[in-house]
């Protein structure tokens, strides 16, 4: 039985670990017969979601192309610790027929994925609020969490067991300048606008460099961001203002405010910058000048508790009514694949729907959507099956070709040799072929075998790949033709858009004198198409 082995650790701290599941997994495949045709992992990759896992992904791949029946690691953890992530990688693998066995349960059914995806994402559960206690309580000692904050240097050093003592800060006396003279700017009623043309008129790089930004020092009222709303410049440290949350399409985190509530203040005096009179006598101008967050903030004063919980309740209904829809921004079939031919370059967008050549003097300008997208409709309509025949004709593909076809008929020959090589050894010993030794030399060259012929067919497909049928080349043309007959009724669908530019490498555009024509000039637009991810159409189709 062919099997893959498949390992991940969660931080640079197990680096080790990776080795050891491997060890661990070889040894049972060994225990059991089996022959391991490769190995997969990732490292320092968390187990909270399935994005962003390169390894899984190769996996995931290979299993669909038949390299293997089943699929060894050391626990379910390994693969993911979130019930709906297991549960969906379960049932994929279930489908292509290849069974999912762990060295800590053996073969994986429903039972498993239902009690230890739960217990797996139990764990992550309590591994979280452990360390969001630990980190609250550091900050009440008077750690400084997070990276490095504008006023501030970081200092390093070790304690007395030589481990390093992580969130000590310093006051950066140049930058804590910049902030005092903020902080009196705005106090004497000097505007955002004019404190940040002040600062850039004197070269005073902002925190993130390039120019200062109103943002940089109001920031965001909700989320109590902003140079002006720090309360570390006055001495205190605010602390878990933020948790996060998984999107559960992407997988990515997301930050989410907590109510005022929830969050931790310590007195860090030492770190103070300005005075604390002056830090709250700003506050309050915030809230003074802006009219709108004035009468919110009077309005809300004036509520009940039952409104309010009623109205933080809704806020957080619609927050996550937004993060649950997938963004999908509007782009066209040519979007970042215009290229002109006089100058060699990309064309880059003027302004809203319309495309200019960045070269000097360059005729291609002002290119307007209009005008673009029937172009780029017929450059599309001239795919042919000779285009898809010409390009495997290439030299660089026939060469390619030849290498595989090398590959494949030396393989079968060593497959041959070995069988011959089998069968020679039975003849010989005939009764003498049931001892212990001959049984372990036929096991080691039947794991051969399978190896070379493993090999075999993963040259072959290469070879089916660069050598398409005339039934392949004209479904993949089917599948093209009927995607651009649907897009050229709905140029802005994605449903359309994406898998046709998939298969585009760019469009190749051309300004040419035509006295004959209105503005006295002629567009034409060439696609230089990607023939393999054309191909790939027919077996979506």
């Amino acid at each position: 039985m062919l099997v893959a082995i498949y390992a991940r650790h969660s931080t640079d701290k197990q680096q080790g670990s990776t080795e050891d599941q491997i060890d661990r997994c070889l040894q049972h495949c060994r225990s059991l017969g089996y022959g391991v045709t490769g190995t997969f992992r990732d490292e320092g990759v968390s187990g909270a979601s399935l994005m962003n896992r390169p390894g899984l992904k190769h996996l995931m791949t290979a299993a669909l192309a038949g390299g293997f029946d089943r699929i060894v690691t050391e626990d379910l953890s390994r693969l993911s610790r979130d019930q709906g992530d297991i549960a969906t990688f379960w049932k994929r693998l279930a489908f292509a027929d290849i069974v999912l066995e762990t060295v800590a349960e053996g073969v994986i059914g429903e039972l498993h994925i239902g009690l230890k995806g739960t217990m797996n994402a139990l764990y992550l559960k309590d591994l979280a609020d452990k360390t969001r206690r630990g980190m609250i309580a550091s900050v009440r000692r008077g750690s400084v969490p997070g990276g490095k904050l504008y006023g501030y240097d970081i200092v390093r050093r070790l304690d007395e067991a030589g481990e390093p003592i992580r969130g000590a800060r310093a006051i950066n006396p140049e930058q804590a300048e910049v902030i005092r003279r903020i902080f009196a700017a705005y106090a004497e009623g000097t505007s955002l606008k004019r404190i940040c043309a002040n600062l850039n008129a004197l070269g005073i790089p902002a925190p993130a460099g390039g120019k200062w930004g109103q943002t940089t020092l109001v920031g965001s009222a909700s989320r109590a961001t902003g140079i002006l709303r720090q309360t570390l410049y006055k001495g205190t440290i605010t602390f878990n203002r933020m948790h996060f949350r998984k999107h559960p399409e992407t997988g990515k985190r997301l930050s989410v405010p907590r109510p005022p509530k929830d969050w931790v203040q310590a007195p860090l005096p030492d770190l103070a910058i300005i005075d604390a009179a002056l830090f709250d006598h700003v506050q309050a101008l915030i809230v003074e000048r802006s009219s709108a967050r004035q009468e919110v903030a009077e309005d809300r004063q004036a509520e009940d508790a039952a409104a309010k919980a009623a109205r933080d309740a809704l806020r957080q209904r619609q927050w996550r009514l937004q993060q649950s829809r997938t963004p999908q921004k509007t782009f066209a079939v040519f979007s970042g694949r215009l290229h002109c031919t006089a100058h060699d370059t990309k064309i880059r967008t003027q302004r809203w729907r319309y495309y200019a050549c960045p070269g000097d003097g360059c005729a291609t300008r002002n290119l307007g959507w209009p005008e673009l997208m029937p172009l780029c409709f017929d450059a599309l309509g001239h795919l042919s099956a000779e285009h898809i025949e010409a390009h495997f004709a290439m030299p660089e593909n026939l060469a390619l070709r030849a290498e595989h076809e090398a590959a494949v008929a030396d393989l079968a020959r060593q497959i041959e040799d070995r069988r011959a090589s089998v069968r020679l050894m039975l003849t010989t010993l005939g009764p003498q072929a049931r001892t212990e030794t001959v049984r372990q030399i036929l096991e080691e060259q039947e794991q051969a075998i399978r190896n070379l012929t493993f090999e075999h067919a993963r040259h072959q497909r290469h070879i089916d790949a660069l050598r398409p049928t005339p039934a392949a080349i004209d479904a993949a043309l089917a599948r093209f033709r009927a995607l651009l007959t649907h897009l050229r009724t709905a140029p802005e669908d994605h449903r359309f858009t994406i898998p046709l530019r998939a298969c585009i490498q760019r469009f190749e555009v051309a300004t040419v004198d035509a006295p004959d024509q209105p503005h006295g000039r002629r567009r034409t637009v060439a696609a230089v198409f990607d023939v393999p991810k054309i191909m790939e159409l027919a077996e979506k189709a």
